[in-house]
């Protein structure tokens, strides 16, 4: 099953109500819920996708900015944002995996390219870290980044190229300058999902954008959700216990003048939620399918 960019295009769209869920430059981090609304008019419409072009734009400028240019020679020295977060010894003990989830599946993590990772929650009603970072810049927060966020790219929690973010119990992308799709799949077992299982290759054919203003199109029509052969492809989920997801990011580079933005890639992502928490924390085990080069765009 092959899927194009004609083939999005050509599906009926929903508007949404949305800014760009959590827009991380190298430093940058903003968040909104996806929430879908009622069609607006075409003039409605014509106004929003305005704000959202101007907001993508301002975004791309702070992500330039903030990135350091080539150094001598043509090499690249990166700006990896501010210094890490001194984290409590409560908060770094809630990081850690359980020893039984370890245990359990201790013969998958064995195996090549896998992993494991443990999200707090942040916004969770009751949780007292949230409370805290909420009262001190909410998911501005660097404790926010150091704890509720995590890279596939970098394969590690609290990354300056955070991938997915951990927010009010749901799982979102983090990135304005990226593609983010994931979706529920029917098998229980992780270590048997493949690019050919039921529900991979929607996510394994999606087409990558050849220009800037594609990466907009393809946004717009990926933010309210797509069916396809008996599932639902959407930017955002409630992770369950015990359920297993199918993930493709496509996180695309940019060039001006000298600045950059480090990271492109395009990753086939399947994880499973292998333990939440009482708090609402969970632990999440995952396996990268494929990787590789994503585009990179030059902008004036």
């Amino acid at each position: 099953m092959a899927v194009s960019l004609n083939r999005l295009r050509s599906g009926s769209i929903s508007a949404l109500g949305f800014n760009f869920l959590l827009a991380i430059g190298v430093v940058f981090l903003t968040a909104s819920l996806v929430e879908a609304q009622q069609p607006p008019g075409q003039e409605n419409r014509a106004e929003r996708d305005r704000q959202e072009k101007a907001e993508r734009e301002r975004q791309m400028n702070e992500y330039l900015r903030r990135t350091n240019p080539p150094g001598p020679s043509g090499t690249r020295v990166l700006s990896i944002g501010p210094s890490p977060v001194k984290l409590s010894k409560e908060i770094k003990a809630r990081l850690e995996v359980a020893p039984e989830v370890k245990a359990e599946y201790a013969g998958f993590l064995n195996t090549r390219n896998t992993g494991v990772f443990k999200l707090l929650s942040h916004g969770t009603e009751g949780d007292s870290l949230a409370i805290s970072t909420a009262n001190a810049g909410g998911m501005a927060n660097p404790i926010f980044r150091a704890t509720s966020t995590y890279s596939f790219r970098e394969k590690e929690v609290g990354s300056w190229q955070s991938d997915i973010a951990y927010v009010d119990g749901k799982i979102m992308g983090t990135m304005a300058t990226s593609h983010l799709i994931l979706t529920q799949l029917g098998v229980e077992d992780i270590a048997l999902v493949t690019a050919e299982t039921p529900g991979m290759p929607f996510l394994a054919n999606l087409a990558q954008a050849k220009t800037p203003e594609e990466v907009d199109e393809i946004s717009a029509r990926l933010a309210p959700g797509i069916s396809d052969g008996g599932f639902r492809y959407t930017t955002a989920t409630w992770p369950r216990v015990g359920k297993v997801y199918g993930l493709r990011l496509v996180a695309y580079g940019y060039r001006r003048g000298s600045a950059y933005s480090p990271g492109e890639k395009d990753l086939l992502v399947a994880f499973k939620i292998a333990a939440r928490d009482e708090d609402g924390s969970i632990t999440v085990v995952w396996k990268e399918l494929h990787r590789k080069d994503a585009p990179v765009f030059k902008i004036k």
